[in-house]
């Protein structure tokens, strides 16, 4: 069974210091350093700086390899760290910065995203269609809600995957298996992998991948 582990922020290192550039903005690491930090270390400095993914330089490789000379664009990209250095546009709703969005994660205690000077604000099929990107990178994405799936949860102003996969070459996910299981393009043709340099904010037990929709040429990220 899987679960979120009880986390006691009192009993863990805070790896801020580490990963946190002088301006406090989240560093693309070699995943040997993520390598040697805790599940509970990752998992409290996520919620403690609104990160969910955490970017490795090894990530960053291999999607420049997959990626190649083709337009390229990121939704959701958040604080804009890896579309920054992937060299691609990045683009993002900006919900966080809604008011209601705001008070619903100070009620919760939380942070919200500080969104990246380097982020454009689209929402992400607008951002497809409008920019015509070959491929779209999304990391950590939520699928938009469905009444009809409601037990798939989601967000009201999530992303139409399908739409994505529509109107783009291919699609790139990176995320967790427990926490983006419930996603409707499972059902659709996909390339899954589970590298071992993938980390994240999880802290359920369950592994990191990368999904590809549409064309992919593994000999182009190997």
């Amino acid at each position: 069974m899987i679960e979120a582990r009880a986390l006691d922020p009192t009993k863990v290192r805070d790896i801020a210091p580490l990963v946190l550039d002088e301006g406090g903005r989240l560093k693309v690491m070699p995943a040997a350093f993520y390598e040697g930090t805790t599940v509970e270390e990752r998992a409290i400095f996520g919620v403690r700086h609104a990160a969910y993914g955490l970017p490795t330089l090894e990530l960053v490789a291999w999607l420049k390899a997959l990626i190649g000379d083709r337009p390229a664009l990121e939704i959701g990209a958040g604080t804009g760290v890896l579309s920054d250095a992937l060299g691609i546009i990045g683009t993002d709703n900006l919900m966080q910065q809604w008011p209601h969005i705001r008070a619903h994660y100070a009620a919760l205690r939380q942070p919200v995203i500080a969104y990246g000077a380097n982020v454009r604000q689209y929402d992400a099929v607008d951002a497809v269609c409008a920019l015509k990107p070959k491929v779209v990178v999304a990391s950590w994405v939520t699928h938009k809600y469905d009444p009809a799936r409601h037990e798939a949860g989601g967000n009201e102003h999530g992303v139409v995957e399908e739409e994505i996969i529509r109107n783009c070459e291919t699609y790139v996910v990176i995320g967790n298996t427990h926490v983006h299981r419930a996603k409707s393009i499972w059902s659709l043709p996909h390339t899954l992998l589970h590298p071992s340099w993938l980390y994240s904010r999880a802290h359920n037990g369950s592994r990191e991948f990368i999904a590809v929709w549409g064309k992919y040429a593994p000999w182009r990220a190997a």
